[in-house]
């Protein structure tokens, strides 16, 4: 089976985008506020997010793939 790019995954966007937006609800008052009183429906959208993902991902994913 192939492997594709790390940098091509949308698997990994998603959860990079995640990271990045909890580093700046981390340093943002409002944006942390938010976070905080919406956790339930954020943490719903971004478990249902990550499950299609791996529903459409076809192939494995390597830092250094085979097929470039």
């Amino acid at each position: 089976m192939n492997t594709k790019s790390l940098f091509k995954s949308k698997t990994i966007a998603a959860s990079f985008i995640t990271t990045l937006a909890g580093a700046i609800a981390a340093f943002v008052p409002n944006v942390g506020q938010f976070v905080a009183e919406n956790s339930a429906g954020i943490l719903l959208t971004l478990g249902g997010l990550n499950f299609a993902l791996r529903l459409v991902t076809k192939e494995k994913i390597s830092l250094f793939p085979n097929d470039i």
